[in-house]
């Protein structure tokens, strides 16, 4: 994460008075672009697709060429042992003879007949290895351009503004710079146009993917085995609630540090303006004292923020194991008792594949609920910028 979590909550949370208003015109800066943009929403459609194939195609290479690939090799050994004449015809009757499985029903990949040979499984399990690293590159590559271009059209857009704020500032007249602080100016102008940059070049891509991406896994999960997902989902709530709580309480501490540090800087300010007097006075010893008590203050509300943004990342990842736990444990039960969830028989290739669907449920939670006070402090930003570019 570009800067860490701590970077993303340590921000001012100013929310914009017109959302609508600012977006519409903020949107207007990227029709030049629209191209772009487009080519960015089929990265993102890709890269999700790309996380969630991955673990359904994980699940088949166990249903589909692992398991199956066992039992022929236990039907091609047993055929040998029994010293009939064809073993190989044997074991295509053999398997032609057992009922079918939930891993025949699981198989989407490739279309290999039950009792096939061994080797014609181990070469289907090679074809599917090989798969699934192309899409784990074509993943990478579309999650890196999708940020390269976010990140160019959002320098093209920021540069235009900045040009439009300066143009507009030097055709100001002299009362208008004589009533509004130079510092304020500068603010709009550095400040709120970076504030922009990060929404636009990262925040926006995290809370895009993030949310297609949970909303395409729901989808999977359920559509595979609704009771089995909403018992896979059931710990995905705490998650919510920790990543909110851990937030609020760690935006409230950046808070205080932001306080603090106004009050280091004070402490040294007049110290070091006002040295004479205090030599004068002999006030030495007072004002170290003084210094110290902002500066631990200051280190104590630091260290409470840095706590809050560090227990976020492990309680998610806890969260997550008990999310493992659950799959694996009712999945692992649900297959030893040959028991059925929700009118679908259970399999190893099933048990996994829920397993890797969960394992990619945490993260995107924690980056919307982060990310989601980037983009608000991101519109604030343009709200201000375009209240200065209205000015007569």
């Amino acid at each position: 994460m570009m800067g860490g979590p701590g970077r993303m909550l340590d921000q001012e949370v100013i929310k914009p008075k017109n959302v609508s208003a600012t977006l519409g015109r903020l949107v207007s800066h990227f029709r030049p672009y629209l191209l772009v943009l487009a080519g960015v929403l089929v990265l993102l459609v890709l890269n999700a697709w790309v996380q969630v194939i991955t673990p359904r195609l994980t699940g088949q290479a166990i249903d589909c060429f692992v398991t199956p690939a066992v039992v022929s090799g236990l039907a091609q050994t047993a055929a040998a042992g029994a010293d009939v004449e064809n073993p190989a015809e044997a074991v295509p009757q053999a398997a032609a003879q057992q009922p079918p499985t939930a891993a025949q029903s699981n198989c989407t990949f490739a279309d290999i007949p039950a009792g096939a040979p061994q080797e014609e499984y181990l070469r289907g399990l090679g074809r599917l290895v090989l798969y699934l690293i192309v899409l784990g590159v074509v993943g990478a590559l579309a999650s890196g351009l999708t940020f390269f271009a976010m990140g160019w059209t959002g320098q093209h857009v920021l540069r235009t503004l900045q040009t439009q704020v300066f143009r507009h500032l030097s055709s100001l007249s002299l009362g208008y710079f004589n009533r509004v602080e130079s510092g304020d100016l500068m603010s709009r102008i550095t400040n709120d146009v970076n504030t922009i940059q990060q929404a636009m070049s990262f925040a926006l891509v995290q809370v895009l993917s993030g949310v297609l991406l949970l909303a395409w896994l729901a989808y999977s999960m359920l559509a595979a085995n609704w009771v089995y997902a909403l018992i896979s989902l059931s710990v995905v709530p705490f998650m919510v609630i920790a990543t909110l709580w851990f937030s609020a309480q760690a935006r409230k501490a950046f808070r205080k540090t932001r306080l603090e540090i106004g009050n280091v800087n004070a402490e040294l300010e007049e110290s070091i303006s006002g040295v004479r007097e205090v030599q004068a006075f002999s006030r030495e010893d007072a004002n170290i004292d003084s210094f110290q008590a902002a500066n631990a203050a200051n280190r104590d509300a630091n260290v409470r923020a840095v706590a809050f943004t560090s227990a976020l990342a492990p309680t998610l990842e806890a969260l997550g194991y008990v999310a493992l736990a659950i799959v694996a444990g009712v999945g692992g039960l649900a297959l030893l008792r040959s028991m059925p969830i929700g009118g679908t028989v259970v399999s190893i290739g099933l048990i996994v594949t829920f397993i890797g669907y969960a394992q990619r449920f945490g993260q995107p939670i924690a980056q919307i609920s982060i990310m989601w006070t980037n983009i608000q402090g991101a519109i604030a930003g343009a709200e201000r910028i375009f209240e200065l570019l209205d000015l007569n």
